[in-house]
């Protein structure tokens, strides 16, 4: 494992996409939206409601950055079969498993590391440069505190979804597609239900789910009685997807592009 993973490390050169484009995008992106509405609040342009508070502070990052994160692990994946790099990671380790395993952890901590750092710039720094906006997010309570912890921990989980999706479907369009279909879709059309059904079937919404176990402001009740169970249920459908994945890759005659 220790092999594989330093492997998925040097293929990661500084001239990588994932180091000049999809970090930079995915922590500048959500830092950039939240200074804009900062501003077109102050300047009165939007309602801003009263200013921003902790538990909406990073709505953001879970819209964006944990999406545009984990779309580099499924192309990186996808990208085996696509240009037969696969066939020589199986001639010098046999184990299939080992490839999108190794794969998670480096691409997981990345979105992880990443989400966390946005995170903290919004938490650490937007209350001091946009006070009269920002001024109610604080760093060090409770929500602020799930936000640290939680919000990297749901970008490695929605990571290992992809990647999970990925070695079922090595097609990366085809999975981000997927996602966002599914995310910004089915989840957001299930609220237009009748209410009390909407109610029932928003509680099993995965994203709905992991989005609130993350510390963003609750707007279900979740079926798992708390936040981190809400967290919990979607890490394990993520889990599941990618044990799924792991072990149709591992059993699958090898085909590529």
């Amino acid at each position: 494992m220790i092999r594989a993973v330093r492997s998925e490390w040097a293929k990661l050169s500084w001239r990588d996409p994932l180091w000049l484009a999809i970090v930079p995008i995915a922590i500048l992106l959500p830092v950039a939206l939240n200074a804009s509405l900062a501003l077109a609040t102050r300047m009165n342009k939007v309602n801003g409601a009263g200013g921003m508070d902790t538990n909406n502070a990073g709505y953001w990052v879970m819209v964006f950055s944990t999406i545009i994160l984990m779309s580099a692990g499924v192309s990186s994946l996808s990208n085996e079969f696509k240009y037969a790099t696969a066939e020589l990671a199986y001639t010098t380790q046999p184990r299939r498993w080992l490839l999108p395993t190794a794969k998670l952890i480096v691409f997981g901590l990345v979105a992880a590391t990443a989400t966390l750092a946005t995170t903290l710039i919004l938490l650490a720094g937007f209350p001091t440069v946009f006070p009269d906006v920002w001024g109610r997010v604080d760093l060090t309570s409770p929500p602020g505190l799930r936000l640290l912890w939680a919000l990297p921990f749901f970008a490695f989980a929605v990571t290992t979804l992809g990647l999970g999706l990925a070695a079922l479907i090595p097609r990366p369009g085809v999975v981000v597609g997927a996602i966002l279909l599914w995310k910004f879709g089915i989840e957001t059309f299930s609220a237009m239900l009748p209410l009390k059904i909407a109610n029932i079937v928003q509680q099993w919404m995965p994203f709905k789910n992991g989005e609130l176990g993350a510390g963003q402001y609750p707007t279900i009740r979740p079926a798992f009685g708390s936040p981190t169970g809400a967290l919990a249920y979607f890490a394990l459908i993520a889990a599941t997807v990618f044990v799924l994945g792991t072990i149709r890759l591992s059993r699958r005659d090898l085909t590529t592009d």
